[in-house]
């Protein structure tokens, strides 16, 4: 039994340079993707909610005080929180609206 050399098929070798090629571009570029950094004025929605944060203009400039927006589709409400310390974990319901009567009330 003789060993004879093997022939690369040119079109292969191009394509495996280009996945390996392709491969390291990937990795270079999810090298700069940023953290998982949570930062206020985001607004998430799951379901029948919706949440919004954003500064409220309080606080110092390291613990600013935060507010939270949520919109319950279910009931047709707006809530809004204040939360003056998240080390203590402090939240205070601060005000709340009925929307399908204020959208009724801005039509007329």
């Amino acid at each position: 039994m003789t060993n004879s050399p093997q022939q690369i098929n040119g079109s292969a070798a191009v394509l495996w340079a280009s996945a390996f090629i392709i491969g390291a571009l990937v990795i270079i570029q999810a090298g700069k993707l940023p953290g998982q950094a949570a930062f206020a004025e985001m607004a998430s929605s799951r379901g029948d909610y919706s949440v919004m944060t954003t500064n409220s203009g309080r606080g110092g400039d390291t613990d600013p005080d935060e507010l939270v927006y949520v919109i319950d589709n279910r009931d047709q409400v707006l809530l809004v929180y204040e939360v003056e310390d998240a080390k203590r974990g402090g939240v205070l319901l601060k005000d709340g609206w009925d929307l399908s009567a204020t959208f009724n009330r801005a039509r007329q």
